[in-house]
């Protein structure tokens, strides 16, 4: 929440915890309320370089979006699904593929005849 100062505190330690659990996980920070300051620039409670300087030490993307608006909604969800496409492709790039041959999934694949 971009007008509340203790929403800040509360994301650096859930991305603490994260971190902690899943290392090298993408973080995308997510301002919400960005509306509120469209009507009024004082209400913002954290402020903008605090947050661009902690998303890039900790190598996070940084969206500032309104549910209300919809500003950078969008914006969120794209950089989200096109970094899982990039890191899904890239895993199978990288990964050691092999061939069970002992493996039987399904009766199907066994019948010369399928119904």
């Amino acid at each position: 929440d971009l007008t509340d100062s203790s929403s800040f505190q509360r994301a650096k330690f859930w991305v603490n915890e994260l971190q902690n659990c899943e290392e090298g996980c993408r973080i995308y920070l997510c301002g919400t309320k960005s509306d509120l300051l469209e009507e009024d620039r004082r209400k913002r409670g954290v402020d903008f370089h605090d947050v661009q300087d902690y998303a890039d030490e900790i190598k996070a993307e940084l969206f500032e979006t309104s549910s209300k608006t919809g500003q950078s909604v969008d914006e969120l969800f794209q950089k989200v699904a096109e970094d899982y496409v990039h890191f899904s492709a890239f895993q199978v790039m990288t990964e050691e593929k092999g061939v069970d041959l002992g493996q039987r999934s399904s009766a199907y694949f066994y019948s010369c005849c399928h119904h």
